[in-house]
């Protein structure tokens, strides 16, 4: 199956989010991972095959090996020149996209994929906090902009739902 991928730098942690490739709107699995492991995280770009990270995924499937990564997307933030010059070292090609409020459309995708239930449910999305780091959804963020343009991750009105 090809996909894309989407990773969220920071110098502690990054997001990690692989959805379809073709559209990018189906997430696959997504995980948020020390830095420290980011070889791990490299070699499993290459193979293919996301099982030795599945502890550390916070959104999943079944469908974790046998993936094809077509497309590589990584956000411009914290920690973007590290995990550049590791990509680069081992020759992964990358795009490089502007990752600026991504954090709140991670928090936005968080309450799609959760919908909030009962008197959270009138809580406006600007004063609800998700009980979670949203680091990997930050990430797909970053993946569907790289898929579909800087604007098209989510509107202003699903931003504001």
């Amino acid at each position: 199956m090809t996909a894309a991928c989407g990773i969220d730098p920071g110098s502690e942690k990054f997001g990690l989010a692989v959805a379809d490739g073709t559209a990018g709107d189906r997430l696959i699995f997504s995980a948020i991972v020390p830095t420290a492991e980011l070889e791990l995280v490299i070699g499993c770009l290459a193979s293919g095959d996301f099982r030795p990270i599945r502890e550390r995924m916070t959104e999943k499937s079944d469908e974790i090996h046998g993936l094809r990564v077509d497309h590589l997307f990584v956000g411009n933030g914290t920690g973007s020149a590290f995990f550049s010059r590791k990509l680069e070292e081992k020759n992964i090609f990358y795009n490089i996209i502007d990752e600026s409020h991504t954090t709140l459309e991670g928090r936005s995708l968080y309450w799609k994929l959760n919908p909030p239930r009962g008197l959270w449910k009138v809580v406006p999305l600007s004063l609800r906090v998700p009980p979670r780091p949203v680091d990997d959804l930050a990430a797909w963020a970053i993946l569907k902009r790289g898929i579909y343009g800087r604007d098209a991750s989510l509107s202003q009105n699903e931003l504001e739902q």
